[in-house]
């Protein structure tokens, strides 16, 4: 008898097989993650959301109304849990050079500020007539909102109507005010500066 040893089985090279035990540990790892994944991703949309929520609240946006003459545009926030302790109001550079401020007692824009820039841009633009028109202003507004001392950033527009006066000049009346956006960062004169330029690159008011 020979003593040669039994001939070894075929070699199956680059194939790995999985019994059924590992099978089995290995979908379960998967489906671990997967699961951890989804739950992750479900927190992180909530949490988005809530953040959502609470900005949304907390929103400040402000409504105006203007007096019978449209000499004064007092001004007010719309959500009545926001109580404003102080704004200061950005207008463009040629209309008024410098900020106005005011304290929560008032706070309101005032024709006399703008009437006189107003109107040399009008005449500047050769502006004929009466009309109505649009001016950007940018409002810090410090309020207390749920016992919190918050600030806004914002813009807004002012319409306002001016009529032509024989020897008298230009009448300036305030009408209203609407916001453009919340939130504004960087130089906020900067930004008004380039929202009036563009809108008096036209020839008229805009």
């Amino acid at each position: 008898m020979s003593d040669a040893p039994p001939p070894k089985p075929p070699h199956t090279r680059g194939r790995f097989w999985l019994n059924v035990g590992e099978a089995a540990a290995v979908l379960a790892v998967v489906v671990a993650a997967l699961s951890y994944w989804d739950a992750h991703r479900g927190h992180n949309e909530a949490a988005k959301q809530a953040e959502s929520e609470a900005k949304a609240r907390t929103a400040m946006v402000l409504k105006g109304s203007a007096d019978s003459g449209g000499r004064r545009l007092e001004l007010e926030p719309v959500r009545s849990s926001q109580v404003i302790q102080s704004q200061r109001y950005i207008f463009p550079s040629d209309v008024l050079g410098h900020t106005m401020e005011v304290s929560a007692a008032a706070p309101q824009i005032d024709v006399a500020w703008i009437a006189e820039g107003l109107g040399r841009s009008l005449e500047r633009r050769h502006v004929k007539g009466d009309g109505e028109a649009r001016l950007p202003v940018a409002i810090i507004t410090s309020f207390i909102e749920d016992g919190e001392g918050r600030t806004d950033r914002s813009t807004y527009e002012i319409g306002y109507a001016y009529r032509s006066r024989f020897l008298l000049g230009r009448e300036i009346s305030l009408q209203g005010v609407s916001l453009i956006q919340r939130g504004v960062a960087g130089d906020l004169r900067t930004w008004v500066n380039r929202r009036w330029l563009l809108q008096s690159s036209g020839g008229g008011p805009r």
